[in-house]
């Protein structure tokens, strides 16, 4: 019996490829890859492994891991797809509310096995990276994350890899505070204001200075042996917060938590004038340990407002955690480097799908459930529709590789 004689009807993700014009730039092989690995991407139990795709695929495995590896076909179309289409969504959406655009920086770590030195084919460009989650120095890929943000829609905007072999012509190293600033001259001025969000190692004038370039103000965590200089005296924060009494802070309520805080007004180290908040949870007041500190060039930016913004920083920290347990984000195993960045933003065009692309914008969560359950029902409807032309019930199985 021919393959082509039980082809399915078109599913709701062949339909969002053709939405996007994908024919346009890809064969049709390699539209089906694409929607083999939405669809297995989005199945229980996906590790972001050769396998994986397999038991969606007509094809042998050993197809897909050239597809991915040595197939002829442009990722950076999909890729420029990714980060225009979730720049339109976030740009609509603050235009809707009015309400201001966040861009969301942050880096992670992709663990991987450290290979035998005796390996022949070890997985490319991995290497020793400190893991703030894990504590530790682990061997894998340092992924590099942009998130845009407004009101309640968060969307994955790009992920690179972080390469220490890429340089400058004068030979100094691209190093990650470069990609952050390249990013910031391809964003449009924010219509209603723009803040970028960062941890303390993005927290730096070249940084700010970039943004502002751009039309948006930072809002960073600093190490709390940041130097400040109240009344013309260097002073770290830590030792500064000693100094700092119960009268001359506030309680501040943020996404239900209490903070006391104090707010500096002035100059840091490197930084001519920024707002400093200086913050402690309710019942941990003056603990050293219990200390955060994060600066923002919005001095206008009260600070309760300047407290909020900042947790929106957060959909980042979720983004890689949802990309980890449901996309294989750190569980694949292909080794060469085209091959795992590759994955890599089919990962974000899946997540783009789930969030925005079925209609109204969803949580990530909420989605791949409905997903998942489309899926089986457009696997249901091809054995239905197979039955009803008489399909024996053999070439059904082995459309299924269950023969």
């Amino acid at each position: 019996m021919s393959h082509i004689a039980i082809v399915p009807e078109p599913t709701a993700i062949r339909n969002y490829l053709l939405q996007h014009r994908l024919p346009l730039y890809y064969s049709k092989p390699v539209l089906a890859h694409l929607e083999t690995y939405m669809t297995a991407a989005t199945a229980k139990g996906f590790r972001g492994k050769v396998t994986d795709l397999a038991e969606y695929s007509d094809c042998h495995r050993t197809t897909l891991g050239h597809f991915l590896a040595q197939g002829v076909w442009d990722e950076e179309v999909l890729q420029h797809k990714v980060k225009t289409e979730s720049l339109r969504q976030i740009l609509e959406t603050s235009q809707r509310t009015g309400e201001p655009l966040f861009v969301i920086h942050d880096d992670t770590i992709a663990p991987k096995t450290k290979p035998s030195s005796q390996a022949r084919s070890p997985i490319e460009q991995a290497g020793f990276h400190h893991s703030h989650l894990l504590g530790k120095v682990v061997w894998g890929h340092q992924v590099q994350a942009t998130v845009l943000g407004c009101s309640d829609l968060s969307l994955i905007h790009s992920i690179d890899l972080y390469d220490k072999s890429i340089t400058h012509p004068d030979g100094s190293v691209y190093s990650k505070i470069d990609r952050v600033c390249d990013l910031a001259q391809t964003l449009p001025l924010p219509p209603h204001g723009g803040y970028c969000l960062v941890d303390s190692w993005f927290t730096c004038p070249r940084v700010m200075d970039a943004y502002a370039a751009a039309g948006y103000h930072v809002i960073g965590a600093l190490k709390t042996n940041r130097i400040l200089y109240p009344q013309g005296i260097r002073v770290s924060i830590q030792d500064f917060a000693q100094h700092i009494r119960k009268e001359d802070v506030r309680l501040v309520t943020v996404n239900g938590s209490s903070y006391w805080m104090y707010r500096y007004e002035g100059a840091l180290n490197g930084i001519d004038n920024a707002v400093v908040l200086l913050c402690w949870p309710k019942q941990a007041f003056g603990q050293p340990k219990a200390l955060r500190a994060f600066c923002c060039t919005d001095l206008s930016l009260e600070t309760q407002a300047n407290a909020s913004y900042y947790a929106k920083r957060w959909p980042i920290e979720v983004f890689f955690r949802q990309s980890k347990n449901n996309l294989g984000f750190d569980t694949y195993q292909v080794r060469s480097a085209k091959a795992f960045i590759r994955l890599w933003i089919l990962l974000t065009w899946t997540h783009l799908y789930c969030t925005v692309g079925r209609g109204d914008p969803c949580p990530f969560g909420d989605s791949l459930r409905s997903v998942r359950k489309q899926v089986q029902r457009d696997r249901l409807r091809f054995v239905y529709d197979s039955a009803q032309k008489g399909i024996s019930f053999q070439a059904i199985c082995e459309r299924f590789k269950i023969a």
